[in-house]
């Protein structure tokens, strides 16, 4: 028994000790979890985009806090004139050939517009918010996926290393063969039945190598590399934070989504409704002008004494009532409904999270458990196989025997890998939704 113990403590031993050197390859820097995540923080298109969408959001407020200011305006304007036009010296008819120029500057200022101008400033200030909220959440999002495409890769250069182990056993076991063969102990089917796993297993290394290469790729794409550019996985995830991901969590930035909508909706709602109330304005201005008649030869007006003669001011005032706008009482309408379904997807966002979380929680839960009963099949099928092997040596058991065995350690071995990167993968999702 104390034997036994220590065989399947050995063999464990031999299992973390290939698990940690997973990146085996040569050539290219060794990357880390961290430090593909805290890359895709600032290389990724879709990170940048968001941060250049929060840039954005912010120049919105700027641009609604001047719908609070007067506007100015300045104008300037020549006319030249033949034929019957009015005099302005005599104010007549008459038929002559007259240049004039005409100067104004001039400004207003909305007082009362039904709110549309402070509820558009209320949601560009929203909207700061919510570009803030969607760019930590892609960052969430980036992470995770830059996890799973980690994961995935250290996943295949791990089977890599499995499926190179099994032929290099392989090749030892044929050569092993010949050598019985050649002692009469072992017949040529057998021979034949070993170099044809060897072969198996030559396919097997090449299809995974592909599948490794593929699996670095994927992973560049998500980071935002260039393809280029070199790079290792390490078979070490970790358990670290990242703190160049989002902040808020899943959950709580999936909320607030859901809660910015709502609350987006509901100022369209006001501004609509606003487009219904009267406007009250005020406005005032300067003006002047010059004129030249060209078809008589009497003496002119200087051009600066009737800048000052013909110099007028003026103010305004003005009320306008909407008596009836049937496209702006449709909308009207049709931003309630908006309203009514930002409050039932809020609603369902809310039981999606609540969902989603439950079922990463019982993953986590249930993989782990997997990993302990996988991890002492894989002991089990090692000193099942070594002892397959010992009888296949010594003549008691055929070729058909070895390969069964050979094959259900091997696949006992990648189910544990691929079980263990998915606990990884479900813990990190917990704890992006427990943020």
């Amino acid at each position: 028994m104390i034997r036994k113990t220590t065989m399947i403590t050995l063999m464990l031993i031999h299992w973390n000790s290939m698990w940690a050197q997973t990146p085996a390859q040569t050539g290219g820097d060794v990357w880390t979890l961290d430090q593909c995540i805290t890359y895709a923080m600032t290389h990724a298109t879709d990170i940048r985009l968001k941060k250049v969408e929060a840039d954005n959001a912010r120049e919105e407020v700027g641009a609604a806090a001047g719908g609070f200011m007067p506007s100015l305006s300045a104008g300037v304007g020549t006319q030249l004139s033949w034929g019957r036009n009015v005099d302005p010296e005599t104010n007549t008819y008459n038929t002559i050939t007259s240049f004039s120029n005409s100067y104004s500057v001039g400004g207003s200022l909305m007082l009362f517009d039904g709110a549309q101008t402070w509820n558009a400033f209320r949601k560009a200030r929203l909207e700061v918010r919510r570009s803030d909220n969607a760019l930590a959440l892609a960052q969430d999002e980036k992470a995770i996926e830059v996890m799973e495409r980690y994961v995935d890769a250290v996943y295949n250069e791990a089977s890599l290393r499995i499926a190179e182990d099994k032929l290099a056993d392989s090749r030892q076991l044929l050569m092993k063969t010949q050598r019985m063969e050649s002692l009469g102990e072992k017949s040529y089917p057998d021979v034949a039945q070993m170099e044809a796993q060897v072969a198996e297993d030559e396919y097997t290394v090449e299809h995974q190598r592909t599948a490794a290469k593929k699996a670095v790729m994927m992973l560049k794409n998500a980071m935002g590399m260039e393809e280029s550019d070199d790079m290792r996985v390490d078979g070490q995830l970790g358990t670290g934070t990242h703190d160049s991901a989002g902040t808020l969590g899943l959950a709580a930035g999936r909320m607030m989504e859901a809660d910015h909508a709502l609350a987006a909706a509901r100022l369209d709602y006001k501004m609509t409704c606003g487009r219904l109330w009267p406007s009250v304005s005020i406005g005032g201005g300067v003006s002047t002008g010059y004129y030249k008649n060209m078809s008589s030869n009497g003496i002119v007006t200087p051009f600066s004494r009737q800048m000052k003669n013909n110099l007028g001011q003026y103010v305004y005032a003005s009320l306008s009532f909407p008596l009836f706008n049937f496209a702006t009482i449709k909308n009207v309408r049709k931003a309630q409904g908006n309203v009514r379904m930002a409050e039932m997807e809020r609603e369902e966002t809310r039981r999606n999270i609540s969902s989603d979380y439950r079922q990463a929680v019982i993953d986590r839960d249930g993989y782990i458990k997997e990993v302990a009963l996988l991890e002492r099949k894989v002991a089990s099928d090692s000193i099942a196989h070594h002892l397959i092997s010992r009888k296949y040596e010594e003549g008691m058991l055929s070729t058909f025997d070895l390969h069964a065995s050979a094959q259900t350690l091997h696949n006992s071995r990648v189910r544990l890998l691929q079980t263990r990167l998915m606990a990884e993968i479900k813990k990190r999702l917990v704890e992006y939704y427990e943020e």
